[in-house]
């Protein structure tokens, strides 16, 4: 299995966006960047976290910080929504026919 890589600058390039936003996103411990000589490159595992981290700098003005704020209550709520899930379930195997379908 091979993992794919793209370079910071291809990707800034592409999307039109300034390296020194990555450059922060790395920096503030937001993302993590793969060092390879003298580029960087970021792991296909994070396109989608940095998707939405342009769209939140670029389209909503959200600075780094609040970047930062959001990632962490995104994955609380994300955390939360799992252990709801698992507890539910736990509780059907106690309580048949307790949940029906929304």
């Amino acid at each position: 299995m091979q993992t794919e890589l793209l370079k910071i600058t291809e990707y800034c390039i592409h999307y039109n966006i300034e390296q020194s936003f990555i450059t922060d996103l790395e920096e503030s411990g937001i993302i993590s960047l793969v060092v390879v000589g003298p580029d960087k490159f970021i792991h296909e595992d994070q396109f989608n976290e940095l998707d939405r981290y342009v769209h939140f700098y670029y389209d909503l003005n959200i600075n780094i910080e609040g970047i930062d704020v959001l990632k962490h209550m995104l994955n609380r709520i994300n955390n939360l929504h799992q252990r709801i899930g698992q507890l539910e379930n736990r509780l059907k195997l106690h309580e048949p026919g307790l949940f029906t379908e929304d």
